[in-house]
């Protein structure tokens, strides 16, 4: 079997994907040696060039892949027919569609901002509404709530030990 033939086998592919990854596995290594002054970092290093060099030689045998005639198959992909018309047509209808989603957003924006703005005169109205007194009412009731809901779970919990202990 010639070397050529070898490399279009499967085994050959096989081949040489091992060699070109094991060869820039050994170039790194190499590298990092190097940089970090290891031993052996040079020799290394120089193992690692030349198995590039080997596998860069053999890659010269290696045949390219077919070249397909996709126009064949998918008309769309030749120059200046009418797929380029349609392609540029359907541009001009995204971009038609685009501008007028974008007109549609800035309508909606200043609506959300006015309708923001008038928010936030009411609550500052209601604000300046609010007097002191009114907030010493407002804090003196809340703490009677408190004080209820306290006593209110303390009632629950009687309820619950005594349903507890009938139980046993």
């Amino acid at each position: 079997m010639k070397f050529n033939e070898f490399l279009r086998s499967r085994a050959g592919r096989r081949f040489y994907n091992f060699a070109y990854c094991w060869g820039a596995c050994l170039v790194i290594l190499g590298a990092v040696f190097k940089i970090a002054h290891m031993p052996f970092d040079s020799i290394l290093l120089m193992i690692g060039l030349f198995t590039e060099v080997f596998i860069f030689f053999i890659s010269g045998f290696d045949y390219p892949s077919d070249e397909y005639e996709w126009d064949r198959v998918f008309p769309q992909l030749k120059k200046g027919g009418k797929a380029d018309m349609d392609l540029h047509t359907a541009l001009e209808e995204t971009r038609k569609k685009y501008s007028e989603g974008m007109a549609v957003l800035e309508s909606r924006i200043k609506d959300l901002d006015k309708a923001y703005d008038a928010h936030v005169k009411r609550l500052s109205e209601a604000t300046k509404s609010i007097r002191p007194e009114t907030l010493a009412e407002m804090q003196k009731e809340t703490e009677e709530m408190t004080k209820l809901l306290k006593e209110l779970n303390s009632k629950y919990s009687s309820m619950l030990e005594a349903m507890n202990t009938k139980r046993k």
